[in-house]
């Protein structure tokens, strides 16, 4: 109860118990002036006055109740309505968070799916490379390929690579999956490992090309599924 309430409710109370005893007395008089009744008399064995005081300083008790108790419930709807308005005003911005979260999750979500994709398609250019150097080990292919991945690496290192690390740091909390995030930083250095191998001192034959291309397919397959997981991500958080 605020001050300014309590003093309003304590104001009524003693207005009250003031008024009392002056209509007890003017109720008295008028009584005995009308009825001319005695105020005191042996013969009263229940002695009305004494009736008239205990009745009105009941009443006075049982009204200063009620102006306390509709005091009371005023005030107890009052804080309802402001519980009511301040749960609205949280909703309201837990609303708002959301659609936040969501917009934050989506615009992030959409730029790693688009580096992954070139991740991908990056992976099975390099395959393909190394596949037709197989079948025609020739040193122009061989130059073509390193020249390639040397291109890829310095976007990948540069600009990629950086640029998902971000997107990743600032959404990974929202992703459902707890080690989607860290399984796509992982993918990126599978494949800044891949492109540094090509320029180095790399083993040509046969059979390491053939275990490179089994490593490749192995990471596409992974991407596929990372890829299908963030999709997911967007989808779920759209839709909740």
């Amino acid at each position: 109860m605020t001050q300014k309430q309590k003093n309003s409710v304590n104001q009524k109370i003693r207005l009250l118990f003031f008024i009392s005893p002056i209509i007890m007395i003017l109720t008295m008089l008028f009584t005995h002036l009308i009825f001319n009744i005695p105020l005191f008399s042996d013969n009263d064995s229940t002695n009305w006055v004494t009736s008239v005081i205990e009745t009105g300083i009941g009443t006075s008790i049982t009204i200063a109740i009620l102006i306390y108790s509709n005091n009371q419930l005023k005030r107890s709807e009052e804080q309802q309505d402001k519980i009511a308005e301040l749960v609205l005003n949280i909703q309201n911005i837990e609303q708002r968070h959301d659609r936040r979260e969501k917009k934050r999750l989506t615009v992030f979500s959409y730029r790693i799916l688009s580096n992954l994709e070139t991740i991908r398609q990056n992976y099975y250019g390099l395959r393909q490379g190394l596949s037709d150097y197989l079948n025609n080990n020739t040193e122009q292919s061989k130059q073509n390929i390193i020249l390639l991945t040397r291109k890829n690496f310095e976007i990948t290192n540069y600009f990629t690579i950086p640029n998902m690390k971000n997107d990743v740091g600032d959404i990974a909390e929202l992703f459902e999956d707890p080690l989607l995030g860290k399984n796509i930083l992982h993918q990126c250095i599978n494949y800044e490992t891949a492109l540094k191998d090509i320029q180095g001192n790399f083993n040509w034959e046969n059979d390491s090309l053939i275990k490179k291309i089994s490593t490749i397919d192995n990471q596409i397959e992974l991407l596929n599924t990372i890829i299908d997981e963030v999709k997911k991500e967007i989808t779920d958080k759209i839709q909740s």
